[in-house]
């Protein structure tokens, strides 16, 4: 009885000490849209096609696993992941929405991204959800979301195969974030 009680001691002592290895996943982009003190106006069918999407810089070593969208149309949308310091495409996916203001997430192979890294995430449409502060300020960038320092917002009329490069246009007083990632901290 003494030997049982001993190893269920350890035992608890155990798991007691192992390390939550599961991070959870981080989508900060979306929640612009739910934030309070703005104004949503849904555009279904821009004049021209965009691409869009959000400079930011992680707060702690991680991965980015998916790419997501949250559009007012069904369709299928082309969704990009930069290196902002080499203005190279790191992740490149296709979504489909299949119903309009749903959030659609599509699988990339794991980017493993360091703290600091200057990362861009856009994607390219002609609709949008059109977010702005309901006093007429600009945003403050930057904004810190969960584990993510996010930038500027940017866009670019591109046409339908997008920007060669992430859009240089900044806009802090109408944003869109119809786009988004999953990043999970190590």
């Amino acid at each position: 009885m003494k030997q049982l009680l001993i190893l269920f001691s350890i035992f608890l002592l155990l798991t007691s000490c192992t390390k939550d290895s599961e991070s959870k996943e981080e989508m900060p982009l979306f929640s612009f849209l739910s934030q309070s003190g703005t104004s949503i106006d849904t555009i279904r069918n821009g004049a021209a096609i965009w691409e869009y999407g959000f400079r930011f810089k992680p707060l702690k070593t991680g991965k980015i696993t998916k790419l997501g969208i949250k559009v007012p149309a069904i369709n299928t949308f082309k969704v990009k992941l930069y290196n902002l310091t080499t203005q190279t495409i790191i992740a490149q996916t296709s979504i489909q929405s299949t119903s309009e203001g749903g959030e659609f997430f599509g699988d990339i192979t794991d980017v493993n991204v360091s703290s600091g890294a200057d990362l861009g995430v856009a994607i390219v449409a002609d609709v949008f959800f059109k977010v702005r502060n309901l006093n007429g300020d600009a945003f403050s960038f930057p904004i810190t979301k969960d584990n993510l320092s996010i930038i500027s917002f940017n866009e670019e009329i591109c046409g339908p195969n997008g920007c060669n490069a992430f859009p240089g246009t900044t806009n802090g007083t109408v944003i869109a974030p119809c786009v988004n990632i999953v990043f999970v901290k190590d």
